[in-house]
């Protein structure tokens, strides 16, 4: 987390120095949301069920053509107790019954590099993405009036990219279409390797 805490404070440095030159473009808020599909590991992939996923970010504009993304992101997978029960015993037990949940909290900051001309109104951007995230996972297991409950934490560093389209709304107002893929740095001993899911989401940006 320090390592983490001393990129921030480097990168706000050096982009306030150069917004002193170069600030041609208001800075901007964007919302927006949309799903998360599970891809690696195998156990994530199989057992977790298309997520919600909701963003916040402040960007930028050292110049028109880059942005620098200051960011927060939620995301919510629900475990698949019955494929998994189905999986493990080749048929479904009755008064078995399998809950649980994954959730990722993210705090990242990126570059946001455009590729359409300044002038034109659909811009459409590239970007990446350094993270630091919060996992929590729960899950619950219940048969015959037993029941037994477990948690996990834990904290990893993460990358994310994608592009987007950035189109007009309005004289103050965006709308944003992008997809992301996103990479959380899990072990093998605590996920069965690295997380990764695909982002796709729409919003607005202020």
């Amino acid at each position: 987390m320090k390592r983490f805490a001393i990129v921030v404070l480097l990168v706000v440095f050096v982009l306030s120095l150069s917004s002193v030159f170069a600030q041609t473009r208001k800075p901007q808020i964007e919302v927006f949301g949309g799903v998360a599909i599970p891809l690696a590991p195998d156990g994530f992939k199989d057992y977790y069920k298309m997520g919600f996923s909701g963003h916040g970010q402040y960007v930028i504009f050292p110049s028109p053509k880059l942005g620098v993304s200051f960011g927060a992101a939620y995301e919510k997978f629900t475990f698949d107790g019955d494929k998994f029960v189905e999986d493990l015993f080749g048929e479904q037990i009755e008064g078995l019954d399998v809950t649980g949940s994954a959730s990722v909290i993210e705090l990242g900051i990126g570059l946001r590099p455009y590729l359409s001309p300044v002038e034109s109104n659909t811009q459409m951007f590239l970007f990446g993405m350094a993270t630091y995230n919060f996992l929590k996972s729960e899950a619950s297991i219940s048969y015959l009036g037993y029941e037994e409950s477990f948690s996990d934490d834990l904290n990893k560093l993460g990358l994310a990219a994608g592009a987007g389209l950035e189109l007009p709304a309005g004289t103050s107002m965006n709308i944003i279409l992008q997809g992301v893929f996103r990479f959380i740095f899990t072990s093998e001993e605590d996920f069965g390797g690295t997380t990764q899911f695909v982002g796709i989401t729409a919003g607005l940006a202020f």
